[in-house]
């Protein structure tokens, strides 16, 4: 299983399991990047089942046993994924979360500072050290690869390895 990074508030996991065409399916197309709901112009190769979503991949209009119909959303076979949760997982900082913890404790005009310097903090990682770029350089003059290439494999994560267990999701080891 995997999971995917599709934009900043939305995440999917995707199986190996059957695409069924006729039956509702939604799948991933790793060659697109992008989220379908029936195979024309895809092939099965390079596409994966939409097990789990965070945000609804169809709406669908349930009958209740009084005959009453209401809405309701589908996210795949397995169900719908906690944002939060999955943020977590992969250790995304919520910065809505940090900003609600923030109010309370700012009371003067240093807040936007101290949240600039702590925005700063947390992305730390996901800049281009100086030793980054001598070591993308040597890289390149090593093995032929362009910087720009090499530059790419620095990129933040959009997927990772994942597993269900006891109906957690799990990054896997």
């Amino acid at each position: 299983m995997k999971l995917i990074k599709i934009n900043t508030n939305h995440y999917v996991v995707v199986d190996d399991s059957e695409i069924r065409e006729k039956s509702g399916d939604w799948f991933y197309s790793f060659e697109t990047g992008k989220i379908y709901d029936t195979l024309i112009h895809h092939t099965a190769i390079s596409c994966k089942k939409i097990t789990h979503s965070t945000q609804p991949l169809d709406t669908i209009i349930l009958k209740n046993r009084d005959h009453s119909q209401s809405v309701g959303h589908y996210y795949g076979d397995g169900g719908q994924l906690s944002l939060q949760e999955v943020k977590e997982l992969i250790g995304e900082v919520d910065v809505e979360k940090k900003a609600n913890d923030c109010i309370a404790k700012v009371k003067h005009n240093g807040s936007y500072i101290r949240g600039y310097n702590q925005a700063l903090e947390d992305n730390k990682e996901k800049k281009y050290t100086e030793e980054d770029v001598i070591s993308i350089v040597e890289k390149s003059r090593e093995t032929g690869l362009t910087a720009e290439y090499l530059m790419l494999t620095l990129q933040p994560k959009t997927e990772w390895e994942v597993e269900i267990v006891d109906g957690k999701l799990k990054l896997k080891l």
